[in-house]
């Protein structure tokens, strides 16, 4: 199973240092999916979402926002709550990083016929379903 695991994060790139090439940690990059994905979460939100520590969440976020790819505002109702969003900037760049991915997902398939492809997906699936004890989504 560990053998597997090195594999294939070295194969989609999920140690790389800079995520797809674009400067961004792949912790940084689920952080601007996962600010997407829920629209207006504040940092606790995040936090469970990518099931990380509170304090290194609003790192993550600090640093999305230095770099002008978040915004973080209060909310009308609850001045304590400050909710996080994506600025234009950030949207692209999501954008982008999503491009590559799903790039990067199609050079590892690309090779392959559309059986193998669905005996690759239907593996996936077995995979998540078997650790889950539920099946996907």
């Amino acid at each position: 199973m560990r053998a597997f695991n090195r594999f294939y994060t070295e194969r989609i790139g999920a140690l790389d240092d800079r995520h797809e090439g674009m400067g961004l940690t792949l912790a940084e990059s689920r952080c601007l999916f996962t600010i997407d994905r829920l629209g207006h979460p504040d940092i606790g939100q995040i936090a469970q979402s990518l099931d990380l520590d509170l304090g290194y969440a609003s790192r993550l976020v600090s640093r999305l926002q230095r770099s002008g790819c978040v915004a973080r505002s209060r909310t009308d109702g609850d001045h304590r709550r400050r909710v996080v969003t994506l600025t234009p900037a950030g949207a692209d760049l999501l954008a982008e990083v999503a491009r590559r991915s799903n790039a990067r997902m199609g050079s590892l398939i690309a090779h392959l016929s559309p059986g193998e492809v669905k005996e690759l997906l239907k593996a996936m699936d077995t995979i998540r379903r078997i650790i889950d004890k539920e099946p996907p989504p």
